[in-house]
């Protein structure tokens, strides 16, 4: 639980808001090589991780966010300019299990692999995907 503060900060006009087990935060972060050919395909792969994630990770399609982040400023291994990279971020309220956060990662590499695969010839790709648990305790979110 924490308290809602409203656009000025005064907590007076605040209200408690419980955090029930999952419904709540899926942040997604998709950092890729700047030079990659997939920009456009990127919103529609945010869409699918929300509407492929929100049941294995026991949350809404609605409480999904996803920062899309080229990367312009990259060195991968020896420098080689056709050595790229796509690193998803994804960040889950704790509380949820090994098990869970498994399957989490394994959707995301596939969605990964079926969305931006067949975009990405004449250059070696490394697709990766972390999971990390965000603290209840420490996490905040207002809605206005």
């Amino acid at each position: 639980m924490f308290a809602q503060y409203d656009i000025r900060g005064n907590e007076e006009v605040s209200k408690t808001i419980p955090y029930s087990r999952g419904r709540t935060v899926p942040q997604i972060e998709i950092e890729y090589s700047a030079t990659l050919p997939i920009a456009d395909a990127l919103p529609k792969l945010a869409l699918a991780m929300h509407h492929a994630l929100a049941p294995i990770a026991d949350t809404d399609v609605a409480s999904f966010k996803t920062r899309l982040s080229p990367l312009a400023n990259l060195v991968i291994g020896d420098g080689n300019p056709r050595e790229a990279m796509v690193h998803v971020d994804v960040r889950l309220l704790s509380g949820r299990t090994d098990t869970v956060k498994q399957a989490v990662g394994q959707k995301v590499q596939e969605l990964l692999l079926a969305h931006l695969a067949d975009r990405v010839d004449g250059y070696s790709v490394q697709f990766t995907t972390e999971i990390h648990d965000l603290d209840r305790g420490n996490y905040h979110k207002t809605v206005l």
